[in-house]
């Protein structure tokens, strides 16, 4: 070893042995404390920590409201391997673990964020560029603290660029209330009993079993949101588009409820179905146009809206509304979503209590582009070469939901609550149970330039090492000079 490979190495070991950390990693004992954070805050006025990594800059900061209380460098996923980019929480937590996928891959300190093998967990790689298999990779001393004050259930963000909370206000946001009236406005709504067909999909409403109205059903389900009320563990919202799928579904079920018999809702226009839809339609007396659907009826839009007429439900829903609580499904609820050919974006709102009626809130807005093909299929127009993210509070504009449903969700919300919002429905991640609400998002088109050529100039150096290497090693063409040479060399 040259004199200058041992002086670094002794650094090396001075710095590891004193426990001093790298200039772009700041660990939660060498921050300014604000005088906020010095009185006695009871727990359950504690703003949330919510974690967000950016891919492009190699970099995670940690927020507690508004307020960063620790940074430092990260190992997103190489290519090939690239970390997926989206809205995930906490699901587990490991001070010692073992990678299923690479031969058992020591994984220190592991908070797992999917069940598919994403996590944040400490390394002694940690180069500044991507270099994983898809986890977060962290520095050790920084793996350990951010350890020590995370919770099961924490948020993290995974995005292309920075993202950062922001205060927001707006009417839609729900504010701790009590109803005098909430047993009758919450017969309306279905808790969920069994897991939906569609695992990971946004589901029909009618994929739920119809709640028994009786007073005893009420007051089990009171008996229920009290417990939920009492529990530490805040609500998880979830807003995304209804479900444009099977309509033949949706229309089978409304005509067994209006007395058609449709025959068993499995999204198959079968002969019994068709009868019914007939039968339906002549009944109208006139009020449907019957050429128009002929010999063979057609089920569409205009038939299902005539459906929901009919059977009093008023208007087709746009969108849909679930509640989590303690990773598991509470209830969901079809909601009004105005303005339908415009993205939604991605968005996660999180709440801080300041007093037992009082909730701020906090935005966290990421990009996210959909695909020629994904717009069509969600009816929705946006131009991919805009760049910036959707506006939050003209996302909160557009949503109408219904008095029941924000009856309970306000008798329920408090500290730590989050509000997701997306085009995408939440990602098959999304389990029955064990999980929050998972919700990815893709990059930004302009972004994607960029960062290419960005990682290009970045890493011209190392690739230029790189390719000399290669050079020196590469094997040429045999000549009796080459071999001489090559021996010699040995």
């Amino acid at each position: 070893m040259n004199k200058a490979g041992f002086v670094c190495l002794m650094g090396g070991l001075f710095m590891s042995a004193t426990g001093l950390t790298h200039a772009n990693e700041q660990m939660l004992g060498s921050l300014p404390v604000s005088p906020t954070n010095t009185l006695a805050i009871a727990p359950e006025y504690e703003p949330p920590i919510q974690i967000i990594v950016s891919r492009k800059d190699q970099h995670v900061r940690v927020f507690k409201g508004t307020e960063v209380i620790a940074t430092s460098r990260v190992s997103t996923g190489k290519r090939g391997h690239t970390t997926p980019t989206g809205i995930f929480s906490i699901l587990e937590k490991r001070r010692q673990h073992f990678s299923n996928l690479y031969n058992s891959a020591p994984m220190p300190y592991m908070q797992r964020l999917t069940w598919s093998g994403v996590a944040l967990h400490q390394s002694n790689s940690v180069p500044g560029y991507p270099a994983s298999h898809g986890c977060v990779r962290l520095p050790g001393g920084f793996a350990k603290q951010l350890f020590s004050i995370t919770e099961r259930g924490a948020h993290v963000i995974i995005a292309n660029r920075n993202a950062t909370p922001e205060p927001i206000e707006h009417a839609n946001l729900f504010q701790p209330q009590e109803s005098d009236e909430l047993a009758d406005k919450i017969s309306a709504v279905a808790p969920v009993v069994a897991p939906s067909k569609a695992l990971g999909k946004i589901t029909l409403l009618t994929d739920h079993p119809v709640q028994d109205t009786s007073a005893q059903q009420v007051a089990r389900y009171l008996n229920q949101l009290e417990e939920v009320k009492k529990s530490d563990k805040p609500l998880r919202i979830f807003i995304t588009r209804q479900a444009r799928g099977n309509l033949v579904k949706e229309a089978q079920t409304l005509l067994n409820q209006l007395g058609y018999d449709a025959g068993e809702p499995d999204g198959l226009a079968g002969s019994q179905t068709l009868a019914a839809v007939r039968s339906f339609v002549e009944a109208q007396n006139g009020s449907m146009d019957q050429r128009f659907y002929g010999s063979k009826p057609q089920i569409n839009q205009a038939l299902l809206q005539n459906l929901y007429n009919a059977a009093g439900k008023g208007e087709i829903p746009t969108g849909h509304l679930f509640v989590r609580h303690n990773m598991k499904p509470l209830f969901d609820a079809p909601i009004q979503i105005r303005d339908t050919s415009k993205p939604l974006g991605a968005h996660l709102f999180t709440a801080s209590a300041v007093s037992p009626s009082k909730l701020n809130w906090l935005s966290v807005n990421l990009d996210d582009k959909l695909t020629p093909a994904q717009q069509e299929q969600l009816g929705v127009q946006q131009d991919l070469e805009v760049e910036g993210a959707v506006d939050s509070t003209a996302v909160l504009d557009r949503l109408i939901i219904p008095d029941n449903i924000r009856a309970q969700i306000d008798h329920l919300i408090g500290n730590g609550a989050s509000i997701t919002v997306s085009d995408r429905g939440f990602s098959r991640e999304t389990t029955p149970q064990g999980t929050d609400f998972i919700v990815l998002t893709k990059p930004d088109v302009s972004y994607s330039k960029v960062a290419k050529a960005t990682t290009n100039v970045k890493r011209k150096p190392a690739q230029t090492r790189t390719v000399i290497a290669k050079k020196a090693t590469k094997p040429q063409r045999k000549t009796l000079f080459s071999v001489l040479r090559a021996k010699v060399g040995n």
